[in-house]
């Protein structure tokens, strides 16, 4: 198999994170992104998320009844993940996920797809793992509103590029997000 290129995360960045989290930096955006995938299914729904990071957004899924996967390519990050919702977090990436066909009804990507690499090879696995009529779910820095995230963002015209290739995509705008939804025909 062909070495795919995407950015891992290692034990300073994960702690790094961890401590961010912690001080509740990223509170409102995980927030955000648990009240969607509640307008998206119902408690009890299946939810992926790729690369869940230290689990913040695991922790308060599995709060509000949700059964939580997270699918990570760092070792460190899953270290910190697993404190939060233990048993939640497996190592994998992006594009070799280790879950099985239309496994989950929603899938939720906050602000990770930027680091993929191969957008279409991960694109593809999302859709394989999703339940026919399953939601993508997501979410990044608006990259024409937060020019100064550089490279840690998106502009719409690429995530519908990227959600378009398998899903029905809606996008929208949310200072200073862009939260894309893709749906799985079904």
């Amino acid at each position: 198999m062909e070495a795919m290129e995407m950015e891992t995360f290692g034990g300073g960045t994960a702690a790094l994170y961890n401590v961010l989290v912690a001080m509740r930096l990223f509170h409102w955006a995980y927030g955000l992104a648990a009240r969607r995938v509640a307008e998206l299914a119902s408690p009890g729904a299946c939810v992926l998320e790729i690369g869940p990071g230290v689990g913040e957004l695991l922790k308060a899924l599995e709060r509000r009844g949700y059964r939580v996967v997270g699918v990570d390519a760092s070792p460190p990050m899953l270290k910190y993940a697993q404190r939060r919702a233990p048993g939640a977090s497996v190592a994998g990436v992006s594009f070799k996920m280790p879950a099985r066909e239309a496994a989950f009804d929603v899938a939720v990507a906050l602000f990770t797809v930027h680091h993929w690499g191969d957008h279409g090879r991960s694109v593809a696995e999302v859709w394989r793992v999703l339940k026919p009529g399953g939601y993508f779910l997501v979410v990044e820095v608006d990259l024409k509103r937060m020019p100064l995230a550089g490279s840690h963002g998106c502009t719409e015209q690429c995530l519908r590029d990227v959600l378009a290739t398998h899903f029905a995509v809606a996008v929208e705008r949310r200072f200073p997000l862009l939260i894309g939804v893709g749906r799985k025909a079904g």
